[in-house]
């Protein structure tokens, strides 16, 4: 039980730090508090593919695959260059077309990510908790808590960056927060290839 209360606390920690998955949330969460929301039920849907890829061993193989990888990296680099692009090109209106994808953006941003698997790999086993319950099981509970703080801190930083935005009376839709938003798209997808 220790270790699974360690795993939570350091899994809050690394969550916390401002890495991609937040950059995207709180780009998504400045027009409106629900679109945040709806990205983050998407990198966490995203994140039960990857607790399901090491659980059932496939993570080894694609981690052997380094050709795979690097796939993975630059595929995931240009889709968010693409969407990088679409920020620009959009219309200062709420597009309800666009609302409609948020989930699969963080679905897709997250599961295109060859370092939250790698993370996975390397991360889970050091928090193996039981000789007697089989690894798979232990990893099948250890990416579900996982998951659930992912979860509780992307809501909150989505709440917390919406609000930040109404509070300094920031327009939503003025165009220099639309380059602004971009841009972070154009620095997540150049972390993802670091």
């Amino acid at each position: 039980m220790q270790e699974i209360l360690l795993f939570l606390i350091s899994s809050l920690a690394l969550t916390l730090m401002p890495g991609p998955d937040i950059l995207f949330v709180v780009n998504q969460s400045l027009d409106k508090r629900k679109n945040g929301i709806i990205t983050s039920l998407g990198l966490c849907t995203g994140l039960i593919f990857h607790t399901m890829f090491l659980v059932f061993g496939l993570s080894a193989l694609i981690e052997s695959n380094k050709s795979l990888i690097t796939f993975l990296k630059y595929f995931g680099t240009m889709y968010l260059f693409y969407l990088a692009y679409i920020e620009v090109k959009s219309e200062n209106k709420i597009n309800n077309s666009l609302n409609s994808k948020l989930f699969l953006r963080g679905f897709y941003m997250n599961l295109i990510n060859p370092k939250v698997l790698i993370f996975f790999i390397a991360y889970f086993p050091n928090f193996l908790f039981s000789d007697t319950i089989k690894i798979s099981n232990q990893f099948l509970l250890l990416g579900f808590v996982f998951i659930f703080q992912a979860l509780l801190v992307f809501v909150s930083v989505s709440l917390i960056a919406n609000k930040l935005i109404k509070y300094t009376s920031i327009d939503s839709k003025n165009n220099m927060l639309k380059y602004l938003k971009s841009l972070v798209f154009i620095i997540i997808g150049l972390l993802i290839l670091i």
